[in-house]
């Protein structure tokens, strides 16, 4: 087949299936990712990772979903299994319901720390890009962006105010750095229209009520569980950090049982 538009391909395993990871993936993130879980897994192992739209602006939970749905159909393929990292665990479950209603047998499904998206969330990632620029931005200027994105998470009337807010206020102090550096000021329009479609892509997760889809799932969990593991029909507790929980050997293990427990017949 095609390379897939809406998928970026981590593996191409030997084996029958595909393997789905639902996630935001940027670069440069703290966060470890589905790109360090995948080749701790086996060679027979196919996994994609959701990629996003350019911008995620005016689309609903059910435009994502559909996005990415309609390529795999498209392919041909029977989906082993849909794994998804914190709010793309929100996505994910809708995902293999989606998959589960063309296929025999359902996918298996499987979730990272799993989290609906809140401002408090949010204002967390905000300050995580934040980090990203140390090197550029002064302690003042740190400061002043998390003290304005206090207040305008107060200020905010519902969840897409506050990211718009927080586009706003990242430009406003890192263009102001960006200057002073002489560097790129296109540099900081990519940095700006990603976390905008981030923002996007959260907003959107939050038109979902994953309850029962993660009801069925199993949950891996870091030292810092989410409410959301809660609710998961099977818990599986990794003693590592959350940002660490895609690159532990001691994931890859869990997930290469759950995959094993989930083998197409």
């Amino acid at each position: 087949m095609t390379t897939p538009s809406a998928w970026k391909v981590l593996s191409a395993g030997r084996g029958p299936g595909l393997v789905l990871a639902v996630d935001f993936a940027t670069t440069g993130r703290s966060d470890s990712g589905f790109s360090d879980l995948a080749p701790r897994l086996g060679p027979e192992f196919t996994v994609w990772e959701t990629r996003q739209p350019d911008t995620g602006d005016g689309m609903s939970a059910r435009d994502y979903v559909e996005r990415w749905a309609r390529e795999v159909e498209d392919s041909g393929r029977t989906v082993r299994a849909v794994l998804g990292y914190c709010a793309g665990s929100v996505f994910a479950g809708e995902l293999a319901a989606r998959l589960a209603a063309g296929q025999a047998e359902p996918p298996g499904f499987l979730m990272f720390d799993p989290e609906v998206p809140t401002p408090a969330a949010l204002d967390r990632d905000f300050t995580a890009m934040l980090d990203q620029f140390a090197s550029v931005l002064s302690a003042g200027e740190v400061a002043a962006a998390r003290q304005a994105a206090a207040a305008a998470r107060a200020a905010a009337s519902d969840f897409a105010a506050f990211g718009d807010e927080l586009v706003r206020i990242f430009r406003e102090q890192a263009g102001a750095a960006f200057a002073r550096e002489e560097l790129d000021p296109d540099l900081l329009e990519e940095f700006a229209a990603v976390f905008r479609s981030f923002v996007s892509y959260l907003d959107a997760a939050r038109e979902i009520d994953p309850t029962a889809a993660w009801r069925t799932a199993t949950s891996v969990n870091s030292l810092e569980p989410t409410e959301g593991a809660r609710l998961a029909a099977r818990a599986v507790d990794i003693p590592v950090r959350h940002t660490d929980i895609l690159r532990s050997d001691l994931t890859a293990g869990a997930v290469t049982e759950f995959l094993s427990a989930h083998a197409l017949s």
